[in-house]
């Protein structure tokens, strides 16, 4: 029992030391960039000995960077999968809210990260490019069937279904450039206000004829 005790502690503990390196590098990568950040900072930071990384992530600060994407997208993906199984039965409006709202959140629930994706795209290997790519796609592709279903419950009327989907993608990633890159495309604008309106021209744009 007492050998249990302890191996579940340590394992705790390496747990607990593989994040707080995790979190060490992101920071120092967002705040210093990838290649003005020497593994010996990321020790310092958490005043740890040089050989401490190693242990964790024997390909060095660059299996940190891959980690760091591979563990967001995959969180990610969780997340939108959540969001798909709710909104069958949500009222139109409500989907889009949502769909916005989780769109949004993609590209600015964690800024460092994606300040570091943004710098350090020169460096990143295709297979993250293409998981990334791979995952926007896969949520054009759902909101293309999405809203073809919604065609076809009569909520809408016939419109080029995959159009509208990148639509709303482009819309969403508009906010995204607008609040964390600093374009200023859209002027002086409140995103919560803005994404109303956006969903309000939508609905407008895609009512049945009839009505």
């Amino acid at each position: 029992m007492k050998e249990y005790v302890e191996r579940n502690l340590r394992q705790e503990q390496a747990a607990e030391t593989r994040e707080k390196l995790l979190a060490a590098a992101k920071s120092l990568f967002a705040e210093k960039g990838y290649h003005a950040t020497p593994v010996r900072a990321i020790n310092r930071k958490l005043n740890m000995g040089d050989g401490i990384l190693y242990h964790y992530f024997p390909g060095g600060k660059r299996e940190i960077l891959l980690v760091l994407l591979q563990e967001s997208f995959e969180n990610r993906i969780k997340i939108l999968n959540q969001t798909n199984e709710e909104t069958e039965q949500m009222p139109l409006e409500d989907v889009l809210n949502l769909v916005f709202t989780r769109a949004q959140e993609l590209f600015m629930t964690d800024k460092e990260l994606m300040r570091i994706l943004i710098r350090e795209s020169d460096i990143l290997d295709l297979r993250e490019i293409v998981q990334l790519s791979s995952m926007i796609r896969e949520r054009v592709n759902w909101l293309t069937d999405f809203l073809e279903r919604r065609y076809e419950k009569g909520e809408i009327r016939k419109i080029d279904f995959k159009m509208g989907a990148v639509q709303m993608m482009t819309m969403s990633m508009l906010i995204f450039s607008d609040t964390f890159i600093g374009l200023n495309l859209l002027g002086e604008f409140d995103p919560s206000n803005y994404r109303k309106q956006l969903i309000r021209y939508l609905m407008d744009l895609w009512k049945p004829t009839e009505q």
